[in-house]
């Protein structure tokens, strides 16, 4: 494996208290980045991978747990829960491109009660958008 644009190795030690069992768990992640290392840059590259995982957490993980219910899923079946994790990325991605300002409580309720409003949203590109939910 060629890493050809890799400039730094990032190292991180992270310390977690699980409070159920009141225990120190110690862990380390390792990252490469095509940024050159430079003294006391640290801060900063810890502060883009707060970022980078604080941002999937809030815009996929969060969105798939609680506004998807992914998580309580029972199915056993491998096609059926990949396929629902496909269509769900759709949904995902749909969103980001024809709705991004609207929240998914707002979409929901629109889809309820304006009949033919995902079927709008089908087939359409961003630019075809003027005001889906008004």
């Amino acid at each position: 494996m060629e890493l050809a644009h890799a400039r730094s190795l990032i190292i991180v030690h992270k310390t977690t208290t699980r409070q159920s069992a009141d225990k120190e768990v110690h862990s380390r992640h390792v990252y490469l980045s095509s940024l050159p290392p430079i003294k006391g840059c640290a801060e900063s590259f810890a502060t883009l991978i707060r970022g980078h995982w604080g941002g999937c957490e809030n815009r996929n993980h969060w969105i798939r747990d609680h506004i998807f219910r992914e998580d309580d899923t029972r199915s056993k079946n491998w096609s059926l829960n990949a396929n629902l994790a496909v269509t769900r990325a759709g949904l995902l991605n749909l969103k980001a491109q024809l709705l991004p300002n609207k929240s998914w409580t707002e979409i929901r309720q629109t889809a309820q009660y304006k009949i033919g409003f995902a079927s709008q949203l089908i087939g359409k590109k961003p630019a075809q958008m003027k005001k889906p939910c008004g």
